[in-house]
């Protein structure tokens, strides 16, 4: 049943200006209790760090949080969502400066100034949200608080729940089971056919390299955003970092499990897309020597296509929860 909301945009019905406001309520305003309004009782947060159940539990890991970084700010940097607050899908991006100022389950307080990016996707039913899937950008944090990034992996590891590794292998399998793609064909047009775009560009990156692909998906000159403070310029450049991926991760299957799209006006347009793909870890990752084992990853892109190529990529994964399964 939906909660009874009593915040400034319980009665709201654009999206985008939902997210933003309730974002800014909760956040910037320090109404932390909002999250049991404008999320439901029952809500599900899946992460590769944790699955959340529930608005009371939201509120006490944002306090947790709030404790270790206690000037933390969410900044929409965008909202590309579909349908309005009644019955809607939204992928948010956000850019979180805070000072570490607190313990952190990563470590005590450093005093250091960091600043983060995740990416939220989230189903809204009747001016709550139910589901949200979240990327978190926790090698990014870790790196810039200067902890060691496998003992951090270890702590993640280390909390790591009977239900998150259930589905963690309940996606390996579901992404098992799916037909390897490999559309050879020419690339859609991410004007007619956003998803199938979004299908061969994964395929493209992480399963066969096909530079074909990648060369009609992206300009030369684009931009990618794995964190504030890891951006990757050039075409080139962004075929190589992927190119680091597919040797530390041999990929069997990826899957674009949801898609938004919206105009931004002439030639433009931007993309979300929240994807999967499950591999063996077959070559060294963040200091990790191939295991063998098997990988789930679950990211967010959001993307501003301008005639017909990417410009400007946001690509956010827990490579640290990635990280986690490998020891």
């Amino acid at each position: 049943m939906a909660a009874t909301n009593t915040g400034a945009y319980s009665a709201a019905d654009d999206l985008v200006d939902y997210i933003l406001g309730i974002t800014f309520e909760i956040w910037e305003q320090g109404g932390v209790d909002l999250i049991d309004q404008y999320y439901s009782a029952d809500t599900v947060v899946y992460a590769l760090d944790g699955i959340t159940h529930g608005s009371k539990a939201m509120i006490d890991g944002t306090h947790a949080m709030l404790a270790a970084f206690p000037d933390r700010l969410l900044l929409c940097d965008d909202v590309i969502g579909e349908g309005d607050c009644h019955d809607g899908f939204s992928s948010h991006r956000i850019l979180s400066p805070m000072t570490n100022k607190g313990d952190s389950m990563f470590g005590p307080a450093t005093g250091k100034h960091v600043r983060i990016m995740n990416m939220a996707d989230c189903i809204v039913k009747d001016g709550v949200i139910t589901v949200e899937w979240l990327a978190r950008d926790n090698l990014a944090l870790v790196r810039q608080l200067d902890f060691d990034i496998t003992e951090s992996a270890r702590l993640i590891a280390g909390n790591r729940t009977p239900e998150l590794s259930a589905w963690i292998a309940a996606e390996i399998e579901r992404l098992g089971n799916t037909a390897k793609l490999t559309d050879d064909s020419v690339l859609a047009s991410v004007a007619a056919d956003p998803q199938k775009f979004s299908q061969q560009l994964l395929n493209a990156l992480w399963l066969s390299g096909d530079s074909a692909t990648m060369e009609s998906a992206y300009a030369p000159y684009a931009v990618m955003h794995r964190s504030p403070v890891e951006i990757v310029s050039g075409r080139t450049a962004i075929g190589e970092h992927y190119a680091a991926l597919r040797a530390a991760f041999a990929c069997s299957a990826a899957s674009v499990d949801h898609i938004a799209v919206q105009s931004a006006g002439g030639n433009a347009v931007h993309v979300a897309s929240r994807w999967a793909v499950c591999a063996t870890h077959s070559g060294e990752y963040l200091g990790a020597a191939a295991t063998g084992k098997p990988v789930f990853i679950m990211g967010v892109t959001h993307r501003r296509i301008i005639d017909g190529r990417i410009a400007v990529e946001w690509t956010v994964f827990d490579s640290l929860g990635v990280l986690s399964q490998l020891l």
